[in-house]
């Protein structure tokens, strides 16, 4: 390696680059001095970088790693926090999303650092950065990752930023747990009771549950009441830093940094410190009826007649004379009903589709446990959406005589969306308890094959959500109590579809688009069929179950 002569940042006055190494000397060892980047000291011990020409200026050798003198290997494996000694970052894929993330070093000082120069946050990573992950960040020898927080273990664990772990990527978050408990966990056991098997990968709020149970208790790290005020919590000689909320850094390419100079990490609300446990049992919304848990009737006439009126907006009523029609064959045939003949029989004696709707009865879902799983997980997409850009998707369900039904608006910036999901009384009750069962995808109403015994859902096993009424109603089944009732059930659900893959065509990959959003840059899909096929519905559709909240369970009557 070449230690010529050259100047410093000090000499010349410029704006010169840490990848220009000309501009320092070459090794020294002498008295303690002060990093001219980073701010940490340099003992006699230590190898720095000094200018040739004594000027005083000086680098240490975490910074010069940065600054492309001396050049870390890349290890051939990744490795087990017991062995995160090494200096070297892990080769892993290119992440997703339009900005690629810079691999840096891991500052010294953590969590506890107070720096706010921009020099300093352009060189390192601090615990909560887009780079403080396994493969991009660079720790010194014998530094371990400095992750203090549920949501902090999983990201550094992500290099991918997919929001899903794989099950190598488990592994090693299991070993920190593991080495956090002092415990040998099974990574297979764990894999299994954290929903792997099941579903080819964990999310966020299943490791949160997962991990918790296993005996960690630590702080869950995101804000699940994403309007609460997020203040600055760096401690530094002159005190605390007196900022009261996260403001994005105007101007600047590091959109995790605050106009306080302090990174996102540093700024959280009060449910941020909660452990797991503790956010369980006090998470509810403000405008639920205190006391009651489960589902409680809504009295209130004037929402009612909201309810109603959303019910008369997003029934699709065609005009006669008109092509398109609204019937599909989930809605059956006139003569055998769904299911019961072939789809030309079907296609013959179509069943009669309502002219519209009588709402009969609201019930609010109060279900803690779930609404704090709905809530970390849109935590996540938000967290997501906020990094890489998210397009509103306006659907008929969200408009603004409904984006604050029952006084609780949407979550702006991450296409949060209220939509419709039909089944029987029984099916709707049993969601509302213990949320939606993936596996029973198409073993309703859905169009079966002649001979099958279950149905197969058009974009693959999911959460389908609907926002036109007539579109749900397929699927909606009368009251088993009372069999002369005329009552039919629908959900009314919050589900978060952060940014969506459209799909316009007939001829659908359900496999493809399941990587797309599991491993790739989205979080749900958009089955349009209306834009290009002219077919009557759109359909949204997530793959995982804590992407949807049942938040309403209405009744209502068919006006045929």
């Amino acid at each position: 390696m070449a230690r010529g002569p050259g100047t410093c940042l000090r000499c010349t006055g410029g704006k010169l680059s840490l990848r220009h190494s000309g501009y320092l000397g070459g090794y020294i060892c002498g008295r303690r001095r002060t990093c001219d980047l980073c701010r940490g000291g340099i003992d006699a011990t230590s190898r720095a970088w000094s200018c040739s020409t004594k000027c005083g200026w000086s680098v240490c050798e975490g910074c010069a790693v940065r600054g492309g003198l001396r050049t870390a290997a890349s290890p051939s494996s990744a490795t087990s926090p017991s062995s995160a000694a090494s200096p070297a970052p892990a080769t892993v894929p290119p992440p997703r999303g339009p900005a690629p993330l810079e691999r840096k070093i891991a500052c010294r000082y953590g969590s506890t650092c107070y720096q706010v120069n921009a020099e300093h946050l352009e060189i390192f990573a601090h615990p909560g950065d887009p780079s403080y992950r396994l493969g991009l960040v660079t720790l010194e020898a014998g530094q371990k990752p400095d992750l203090e927080t549920l949501w902090e273990i999983f990201v550094f664990y992500d290099p991918r930023e997919s929001g899903h772990l794989s099950r190598g990527e488990f592994g090693m978050a299991v070993q920190e747990v593991s080495a956090r408990l002092k415990l040998k966990l099974d990574e297979d056991d764990a894999w299994a009771e954290a929903g792997g098997e099941d579903q080819g990968h964990v999310s966020f709020v299943h490791f949160a549950v997962w991990s918790s149970r296993a005996g960690l208790r630590i702080p869950v790290g995101l804000d699940i009441d994403v309007a609460a005020p997020r203040a600055c919590r760096v401690r530094s000689p002159e005190g605390m830093c007196k900022c009261a909320n996260f403001c994005r850094r105007d101007g600047s390419r590091e959109t995790w940094a605050c106009n306080c100079g302090h990174g996102e990490r540093s700024h959280c609300s009060e449910s941020a410190q909660m452990t797991l446990q503790v956010m369980l049992l006090s998470s509810r919304p403000p405008h639920w009826m205190p006391g009651k848990i489960g589902l409680v009737p809504v009295a209130d006439t004037a929402v009612l007649a909201q309810f109603q009126f959303l019910l008369d907006v997003t029934h699709l009523e065609v005009p006669p004379l008109v092509e398109v029609n609204n019937w599909t064959r989930d809605r059956g045939c006139s003569l055998h009903g769904v299911n019961g003949c072939s789809g030309s029989c079907a296609f013959s004696n179509r069943a009669p589709v309502p002219r519209g709707y009588r709402l009969a009865g609201v019930w609010r879902n109060q279900n803690p446990a779930l609404w704090a799983r709905y809530s970390l997980m849109r935590a996540t997409v938000l967290h997501e959406c906020s990094r890489r850009g998210c397009v509103p998707c306006p659907v008929e369900s969200c408009k603004p005589a409904f984006d604050g039904l029952d006084s609780s608006s949407l979550l702006a910036g991450a296409n949060e969306w209220r939509l419709f999901h039909g089944s029987s009384e029984a099916a709707c009750r049993a969601i509302c308890a213990r949320n939606f069962n993936l596996g029973l995808a198409g073993s309703g109403a859905s169009w079966r094959a002649e001979g099958a015994e279950t149905g197969s859902p058009l974009y693959g096993r999911g959460v389908y959500l609907s926002e036109r009424i007539t579109k749900a109603d397929e699927y909606s089944g009368r009251t088993h109590a009372e069999p002369s009732s005329k009552l039919h059930f629908a959900l009314f659900c919050r589900a978060i579809g952060g940014r969506p893959t459209v799909c316009v065509e007939n001829e659908i990959d359900p496999e493809a688009l399941r990587n797309q959003v599991l491993c790739g840059p989205y979080h749900s899909v958009l089955g349009d069929r209306v834009s290009k096929l002219r077919k009557p519905f759109r359909e949204i559709v997530v793959y995982d179950k804590d992407q949807a909240y049942p938040e309403f369970l209405l009744s209502y009557t068919r006006l045929m």
